[in-house]
């Protein structure tokens, strides 16, 4: 009974991973770093907007992230939270690699999330 629980706590752990944590860490690993380039690329860059739209996605799934895992090691049994466990570490393991500033999917994201923040509101790559 208990490895249905398992599998379903492990699934349930990856796809909160894939939805909120990795987005966040880009966000932290990979966004901060590009937003320094970009300002010194391009002087009329609003790095504190880009900063701020960082810090406000990276805690809020900060706080989901850790609202989720407290609650599944509080109110589930040890399988189960083994499973989800093992869920996170599955969804970000093989995506670590893109949490790097030079990966090309990154930087395209980047000039199309954070085009706002550029001088006349267009990024100087479109």
């Amino acid at each position: 009974m208990s490895i249905p629980y398992f599998f379903g706590a492990a699934a349930g752990g990856f796809l909160l991973m894939t939805a909120v944590g990795v987005p966040a860490l880009v966000a932290l690993c990979s966004s901060i770093p590009l937003a320094k380039r970009r300002k010194t690329e391009t002087p009329g860059f609003d790095l504190k907007r880009a900063y701020r739209r960082i810090t406000h996605l990276v805690v809020l799934a900060a706080v989901l992230m850790i609202l989720v895992t407290v609650l599944v090691i509080r109110f589930t049994a040890d399988v189960s939270t083994l499973g989800y466990l093992l869920g996170l570490i599955l969804a970000f393991v093989p995506r670590i690699k893109e949490m790097t500033p030079n990966n090309q999917k990154n930087q395209e994201n980047f000039e199309r999330v954070y085009a706002d923040c550029y001088p006349s509101g267009k990024s100087p790559r479109s």
